[in-house]
């Protein structure tokens, strides 16, 4: 399971899976649909990727929430400009990248807004959406607040 890791001076965070050493990068946001640039890293190599966030309010319950988007995934074109040591990552098929989108999905689910995913304010607050299927906390098998 992911969590949230700080260096030892606070300025800069990561999500991590300690079990599998694997972690999500934030590098860049920016754009007029506030696109954000994040490198997966494993040990087989890096996986770069941009998303957009959407806004919304849950029809059944009325309460807010937002949705990451996949723009890109095994690249993020936006970034080269701004990030120089991304490369882009090219799968064998199409199953391996659905298994890395949906490891990048349940890290950007603890990600959330800013590295607080586990402390949103319900446990739908933050949503991925993956080819069409909404993924929350839940299912992956986390709880708000936990470690």
């Amino acid at each position: 399971m992911f969590e949230v890791e700080a260096t030892k001076d606070g300025r800069e965070h990561r999500i991590i899976d300690r079990a599998t050493d694997v972690y999500l990068k934030w590098l860049v946001a920016g754009g007029p649909y506030f696109t954000e640039v994040f490198e997966l890293v494993h040990s087989g190599g890096r996986i770069p990727f941009s998303t957009v966030r959407e806004e919304g309010h849950d029809s059944d319950s009325g309460l807010p929430y937002f949705i990451f988007k996949f723009l890109t995934f095994g690249n993020a074109p936006k970034a080269h400009r701004n990030t120089k040591d991304l490369v882009d990552r090219t799968f064998d098929d199409e199953t391996e990248k659905l298994r890395w989108m949906k490891v990048a999905a349940e890290a950007l689910l603890v990600f959330g807004w800013a590295y607080n995913g586990l402390k949103a304010p319900h446990p739908s607050y933050t949503r991925v959406d993956l080819d069409g299927k909404i993924y929350t906390l839940e299912a992956f098998g986390y709880t708000l607040n936990s470690k």
